[in-house]
C-alpha cells in the first residue's frame, strides 16, 4: 500500500481555474519612438505599459522570463472600499485568485538570484503569504518587514482597540541558494554606549589607558576637563566628529558569549578574569583580532563605520522593523490627488 504525502497548501473556491492566456506582442508607441530617433544621444533602457498588467506580464515573458532581478508590486489591499478608479473589496476567493495568477508570472519573469518584493497590509498578509509560500517555497521566504506608515492621531484614535499604524513588506527570494543581496546599511546616530577611549592606542596594548571619552577627547585635545565638558554640551556635535575621527580609540565593553567563541578565546577570557589589570590580545587570521580586559571584550567603534552616500558614519544594517519613514504628503505624490498612503492602489508592477 503507498501512501500519497500531500503538501501542505491554502485552498479556495475557483483556486483551480486558471486564466487562459495567449502569448500577446507589446506594441511600441509611434510617438514615442519618434522622440527617442530625435534625441538618439538618451539612452532609453526602461518600459511604461498601460493595459491589463496579467496580460502585459504575459507578453514581458517571451522577453525576460528569468531574466528579471528585483521585482516590486503593491496590489490592493482589498479593504472592502470603493475607490474612484477602481473597486478595493472583492470576494476573498476572487481576490486570492487574482494575486496567485500575478504572482505565478512574477516567479516566472524572476531571474535566479532575483529578488520579490510585495507591499500589504494585514488585512490580507496572512493569506498572502499562504499564497506566495506556495509557488515560491516558504524555503524562500526572505523577510517580513514592518514599518511604521501613520501614526495614532485622528479619527483612527477613536476607534476602540489597537490603532494601525504600520505596513508590510513580504520579500521573497527566487532561490535562497542563488541570492545574493548587496550589503546594505542605515546611518544611525552616534552610539553612546561607547563611551571610553584608549590612551596610546598606536603602541602594544600593554601600554593601553582606557578612560572615560571625555577625558579623552580632553587629554587628545589638550584641554582642561571642565572646558571639554562644557563644549560637549553646548555643541555635541564636536564631540560626535572626534568620535568619528578617532574611531580606532573609542571604545565600550561587552560581555562575549563564552559558549559561542572558540577555545583559544575561551581560555584568554579566563586569564583576563585571573588577571583584571592586564589587557590581553589573542590574533585571528579570518576577523578582527580579540582584546579582552576582565574577562569582557574590547569594542572598537571603528567597526561601526559605514561609508552611506559618500559619507562615514556610524552604520547598522536594517532591520525587519522600519520606524524612521515620514509619511507625510505621500499622498500628493505624481500629483494624482490619492489618498494618504497611496490607497488607491491597482494591480501594476514595477521591475528593476
Amino acid at each position: 500500500m503507498t501512501t500519497r504525502i500531500k503538501r501542505l497548501e491554502l485552498t479556495w473556491i475557483g483556486k483551480d481555474i486558471r486564466p487562459r492566456l495567449e502569448p500577446r506582442i507589446l506594441l511600441e508607441d509611434e510617438s514615442l519612438s519618434h522622440a527617442r530617433r530625435a534625441t538618439s544621444t538618451d539612452i532609453f533602457d526602461n518600459r511604461l505599459i498601460h493595459g491589463d498588467n496579467l496580460l502585459a506580464l504575459k507578453a514581458l515573458e517571451q522577453e525576460f522570463a528569468g531574466k528579471v532581478k528585483c521585482i516590486y508590486i503593491d496590489p490592493p489591499f482589498n479593504t472592502g472600499q470603493a475607490f474612484e478608479h477602481y473597486d478595493d473589496g472583492l470576494e476573498h476567493s476572487l481576490w486570492l485568485t487574482l494575486i496567485r495568477d500575478r504572482l505565478d508570472l512574477l516567479h516566472r519573469l524572476l531571474a535566479p538570484d532575483g529578488t520579490l518584493c510585495i507591499h500589504i497590509d494585514d488585512g490580507e498578509l496572512a493569506y498572502l503569504t499562504a499564497v506566495a509560500d506556495e509557488i515560491f517555497g516558504r524555503m524562500n521566504r526572505v523577510s517580513l518587514i514592518t514599518f511604521k506608515q501613520g501614526a495614532a492621531t485622528g479619527h483612527k484614535a477613536i476607534n476602540p482597540g489597537c490603532v494601525t499604524t504600520t505596513n508590510f513588506l513580504l520579500l521573497y527570494a527566487k532561490n535562497k541558494a542563488c541570492w545574493s543581496p548587496n550589503r546594505l546599511y542605515v546611518g544611525r546616530d552616534r552610539d553612546k554606549r561607547y563611551g571610553q577611549f584608549v590612551l596610546h592606542r598606536d603602541q602594544t596594548c600593554d601600554r593601553w589607558e582606557i578612560v572615560p571619552l571625555i577625558q579623552g577627547y580632553a587629554t587628545t585635545q589638550r584641554l582642561g576637563m571642565q572646558k571639554a565638558r562644557t563644549i560637549a554640551k553646548e555643541t555635541p556635535e564636536v564631540l560626535d566628529a572626534f568620535v568619528l575621527q578617532h574611531a580606532r580609540a573609542v571604545v565600550r565593553l561587552a560581555r562575549p558569549s563564552y559558549e559561542g567563541v572558540s577555545d583559544a578565546a575561551r581560555k584568554m577570557i579566563d586569564r583576563s578574569k585571573a588577571q583584571p589589570d592586564r589587557i590581553f590580545h589573542l590574533t585571528r587570521e579570518d576577523h578582527d583580532d580579540f582584546y579582552f580586559l576582565r574577562g569582557e571584550r574590547i569594542l572598537f567603534y571603528e567597526s561601526k563605520l559605514k561609508t552611506i552616500d559618500g559619507t562615514t558614519v556610524s552604520g547598522d544594517p536594517p532591520t525587519t522593523l522600519w520606524d524612521d519613514l515620514l509619511s507625510n504628503n505621500l499622498h500628493k505624490g505624481g500629483g494624482r490627488g490619492v489618498s494618504k498612503g497611496q490607497e488607491a492602489r491597482g494591480y501594476h508592477q514595477t521591475c528593476h
